[in-house]
């Protein structure tokens, strides 16, 4: 018999400042992510106790869909795996970073917890309900001021899992370059703009320069499939690098950097607002960046919000892509633009 299964709610834990959930993906608001501990502070992680909830989070949503999974695209029409394994970790146990950015939601204070999630990793390897099936995703802070960053890296390379790394780029990593060489981690730096005052507006550090160095030099020398585990991401953000200016900007830089990898993401505030009613402007960004990786031999792929923000599209796909028709497209919706805005602290 087939169920709504989801490969998150079998063998995927996020870790945060203060609890463990499943995953780390909200759609709502109010509904937050799927709970497994409420709060870990100074406690080692009891993983038989986990697997417990665990099971029983895949029998409640087998028997009805879970509130906080509601629209969800890892939601799945498969049989459900019911082995005790963990193959998903996302780490976001920490708050530290050495970026401000304007869309980012996160309380940036120093926690007041060990957490012990490194001996706890070491714990899950050692009972081997660890399996590198799945893939490590490391976000949140600032992964690379994280103090057990590299021995949790060495760790899941020697295991042979896949490995993905949300970074600002500011600090350049030799973990996360060696890990790029063995083919193993991908890299996702997302800088929102080639210009520097955008940038910094956006960032609230002024490190674009510098950031865009790093770029490169995670970049240098790579061959073959390895060009695309550098990963440069676009975040629209409604009002402050949403023009046909900006964004042009950035994938000239893609360009003469000879990225090979770009993902693109609308801000979770503006799309989780206007749900439904994302403005036509936003697609137009979205096609013309499609456009442009498909005419450069560049992967392009959509991230969260503007995954369902493009299933949720009635606009119709841009099909033309001439300079002046292409800013014309984008004037014709600009008070719709403005009118749709955040305001941003």
């Amino acid at each position: 018999m087939k169920y709504r299964s989801c490969h998150l709610i079998e063998h995927g834990i996020s870790i945060d400042v203060s609890s463990i959930k499943a995953c780390c993906l909200s759609r709502d608001f109010n509904k937050g992510q799927l709970m497994i501990v409420p709060s870990y502070y100074d406690n080692i992680i009891i993983w038989d106790k986990l697997f417990e909830i665990k099971r029983y989070q895949r029998l409640l949503q087998k028997e009805s869909d879970l509130d906080a999974c509601e629209g969800c695209y890892n939601l799945r029409e498969e049989d459900w795996d019911e082995e005790d394994y963990i193959s998903y970790i996302n780490f976001d146990h920490w708050s530290q970073c050495n970026s401000n950015c304007i869309y980012c939601g996160v309380q940036r204070y120093k926690p007041k917890t060990k957490n012990n999630v490194l001996n706890a990793i070491k714990e899950l390897i050692k009972q081997k309900k660890f399996r590198n099936t799945g893939e490590i995703t490391f976000q949140g802070g600032e992964p690379t001021i994280l103090k057990e960053f590299d021995q949790l890296l060495k760790l899941f390379i020697n295991e042979g899992v896949k490995i993905r790394i949300h970074s600002s780029g500011i600090l350049f990593s030799r973990s996360i370059r060696d890990g790029i060489k063995k083919g193993q981690v991908t890299v996702v730096i997302s800088p929102d703009s080639a210009s520097k005052d955008v940038y910094k507006t956006v960032k609230r550090v002024d490190k674009s320069d510098k950031v865009w160095a790093n770029i490169k030099h995670y970049r240098r020398n790579l061959k073959g499939d390895l060009q695309s585990l550098v990963k440069v991401k676009y975040i629209i953000i409604p009002g402050v690098n949403d023009t046909y200016e900006e964004v042009t900007l950035f994938l000239e830089k893609i360009k003469q950097l000879d990225i090979k990898s770009v993902i693109v993401d609308v801000e979770y505030a503006y799309a989780n607002t206007n749900k439904g009613n994302i403005s036509p402007h936003v697609y137009i960004l979205m096609d013309y960046i499609e456009h442009f990786c498909k005419e450069n031999g560049i992967t392009y792929d959509l991230y969260d919000s503007a995954l369902y923000a493009d299933k949720e599209r009635t606009f119709e796909k841009t099909s033309v892509f001439n300079k002046d028709e292409l800013k014309q497209s984008l004037e014709k919706f600009k008070a719709y633009r403005i009118q749709s805005n955040i305001r941003y602290n």
